[in-house]
This record gives C-alpha cells, sequence and structure tokens, in this order.
C-alpha cells in the first residue's frame, strides 16, 4: 500500500463508527432482537400462572418484572457487562424475599465470560438465566 493510500483510509476512517460506537449498536440490536423477545415470551408464559409480568426496554437494557397480586417477586434486568473483549449481557436481578427483604444478584448469561462472542448469546440463554433466579422465587414459597 503506498502512503496515499494509507492518507485516504486514514482520512475516511473518521466517518466510521469508533470501536466503542460499534459495540453499543450491536449491544442495542441483541436487546432489540434476542433479550427482548426472549423475556417476552417469559412474561406470556407467567401471565397464564396468574402473574402480572411487564417487559420494559430502555436504552443501555431490558427488564421484566414479575408481580404476584401486589408483591413483586422478582426483577430481571439484561444490561451491559464491559468484559475484556468488548460487551456482553449480563443480568441483574432482585428477588423480594418477603420479612427477610430483597436479595440482589449479578450473574452472565453463559459460563466463562471471557470465550464467547454476543452474538452467540440465545434467545434460550436469557430464559435459562431467567428460570435459574425464578427458582428461587419459587423455592421461597414452598418453603413458607
Amino acid at each position: 500500500m503506498d502512503w496515499r493510500s494509507e492518507l485516504n483510509g486514514l482520512m475516511s476512517g473518521r466517518t466510521r463508527m469508533t470501536r466503542a460506537e460499534q459495540e453499543n449498536a450491536e449491544f442495542e440490536e441483541f436487546l432489540n432482537q434476542v433479550a427482548k423477545p426472549a423475556l417476552e415470551e417469559v412474561a406470556v408464559e407467567l401471565g397464564k400462572h396468574d402473574r402480572d409480568a411487564q417487559v420494559r426496554l430502555a436504552p443501555a437494557s431490558v427488564k421484566l418484572q414479575v408481580r404476584a397480586g401486589e408483591t413483586e417477586e422478582i426483577a430481571f434486568s439484561v444490561m451491559k457487562k464491559y468484559v475484556q473483549t468488548g460487551i456482553l449481557p449480563s443480568a441483574e436481578v432482585r428477588i423480594n424475599r418477603g420479612a427477610s427483604g430483597t436479595l440482589k444478584y449479578e450473574s452472565m448469561l453463559r459460563d466463562d465470560p471471557q470465550n464467547y462472542p454476543l452474538k452467540d448469546v440465545t434467545q434460550e440463554d436469557v430464559i435459562a438465566c431467567f428460570l435459574k433466579y425464578y427458582r428461587l422465587v419459587m423455592d421461597d414459597k414452598a418453603h413458607t
């Protein structure tokens, strides 16, 4: 490559997205195409079991809130986690433990967060992570 081509490449590169902008755009697409539809499916199923389940999309996250009557059972959010390889989705979970208070958890949607790309995270991964924490809610109810 001669220096003129290299210079032209450098100058035209200014109009391209930065790596951070690209990663953020990919994460937004993930929220819209994977996480939100997965949580909406879960919300529909929970509705069949007398739960009020609402999905809300925010600029950098999507949240599923589940209520049984007046009580919020769980708030499950999929949000950004910055890792060595870029941005990956993580779960931030808040579980109502009744008189014991609220427990908060953070979790990656898949094991070994350093070794998989965002595009490999599926709706099934999102749902499996939600179920892992919703099982805690239901186990609590079984023991009270």
